[in-house]
């Protein structure tokens, strides 16, 4: 949404003025805690002004949205005005404060493609590249020669992770950078602090979108099973335990080396990603329409990615059940959320009563441990508590993935799933 509005331009040039008020050519008696000094101009920085700030700021969050509204940077860009701007008729034109607000909305919409390494996921040999949306993984040979070809004076090494470093030939000196052997690219919209927290949203959702894509053979033997931890998409992970325990008879147990789970995409999985039809899914996820089940199925899978990556029992339980409702359940809340979403997973998973009987206790037992969690603070998830609801949830997204058409509104798969949940077959794939 844009910033042009009249109430962000009334608070823009409120912000000004009394920015303005604050400049000071004589420091020598200001208070410190008052002083900011910003682009060559002095300001001794009032209540007025901070709360002139905050309000923009407030309003300016609201219109950018979670992704590109970020505090420090609107913070900045208000000050880069008020240091720029000391005529009091320009601070007063509004093509001047519409071209100022055009200005910050750019600022906090810079568009990048941001690289992280990535050694989570290993490509084969045949393979050079995965496009999931918005998120590619790529071996990094190609990009050598890329920026080898606009940086002369650097050279460019393939190791486990980013690095500089100094290379002595004899009096010559050349410098090289380390890149890691696969990266993530990600496509991006957002303000810069928060790129990293972004970026990692993205790959959230395309992990769990090629668990779903690939056939679980061709995602490698230490791909994460039920129940196993998934390390971090831009870490590498940590292959020691150092844990030491003493037990009652005084022996002592010590950790040892761990094989991280990392998915080894075959040269078939590499094919499947890039079929036609997933990669049309796909692009419904990262672009969904507003109101329609990609929308929702976008949402869960970062959740169910992050249920993955935890290793608390309780936040794994905590980030399924998440990933659950952002699917099924019903925004109006007509129905108890625990009853909508115990009788939609049982609809989904069997046309079969005694088993839809089965799936809803289920569903609601678990659902229980998870309210007690979070509202009375009670740690009481067992392993199998997670791992039954990692199962329900994954599940749940396989069959919507396969069998239900994610550009119908989520409004239309509620209404079905209440109608089959009375004893009929739920009637799929779906269409409006």
């Amino acid at each position: 949404m844009s910033l042009i509005t009249p109430e962000l331009r009334e608070a823009l040039r409120d912000f000004a003025i009394k920015a303005r008020e604050c400049t000071v050519s004589d420091i020598t008696d200001m208070q410190f805690a008052r002083f900011r000094y910003h682009k060559g101009t002095a300001f001794e920085v009032s209540d007025a002004v901070i709360e002139s700030q905050r309000e923009f700021i407030r309003r300016a969050i609201k219109k950018l949205g979670p992704d590109r509204g970020h505090g420090k940077v609107l913070a900045k860009a208000l000050w880069d005005f008020a240091a720029a701007e000391s005529d009091e008729h320009r601070i007063n034109d509004r093509a001047v404060l519409d071209e100022a607000l055009k200005q910050i909305e750019e600022t906090s919409a810079s568009i990048c493609e941001f690289f992280r390494p990535c050694p989570l996921v290993r490509l084969p040999s045949d393979v050079e590249r995965i496009e999931i949306g918005r998120v590619i993984i790529e071996k990094s040979e190609s990009k050598v020669k890329e920026l080898e070809k606009n940086k002369n004076n650097l050279r460019f090494i393939i190791g486990d992770d980013w690095g500089i470093g100094l290379n002595f030939e004899g009096e010559d000196v050349k410098c090289f950078a380390s890149i890691p052997k696969t990266m993530w690219a990600i496509k991006l919209s957002a303000a810069d602090p928060l790129r990293e927290e972004e970026a990692l949203w993205l790959v959230d959702i395309s992990l769990t979108l090629l668990r779903l894509s690939v056939k679980r053979p061709d995602l490698g033997l230490l791909a994460p099973s039920l129940g196993d931890n998934e390390p971090h998409p831009f870490l590498l992970p940590d292959r020691s335990d150092h844990s030491l325990a003493i037990l009652p008879n005084g022996t002592a147990e010590m950790g040892g080396l761990s094989t991280p789970n990392v998915y080894e995409i075959t040269s078939e999985g590499g094919r499947a990603i890039h079929e036609p039809l997933t990669q049309r899914k796909i692009a419904m996820i990262f672009e969904p329409r507003a109101g329609s089940i990609a929308e929702r199925f976008a949402q869960g899978c970062g959740w169910l990615t992050r249920g993955r990556r935890s290793k608390d029992r309780s936040d794994r339980l905590l980030y399924f059940f998440t990933a659950i409702e952002a699917l099924l359940s019903d925004s109006d809340r007509s129905a108890p959320v625990v009853q909508t979403i115990a009788r939609h997973s049982a609809t989904l998973l069997s046309d079969e009563h005694e088993k839809r009987e089965a799936i809803a206790r289920d569903v609601k037992n678990l659902y229980g441990i998870r309210s007690a969690l979070v509202h009375a603070g009670k740690r009481g998830a067992y392993d199998i508590d997670c791992n039954s609801a990692q199962l329900i949830t994954e599940l749940l997204y396989a069959r919507i993935w396969s069998d239900i058409d994610l550009s119908i509104s989520h409004r239309t798969l509620l209404d079905e799933l209440g109608r089959a949940s009375y004893g009929s077959e739920l009637r799929v794939p779906l269409r409006e």
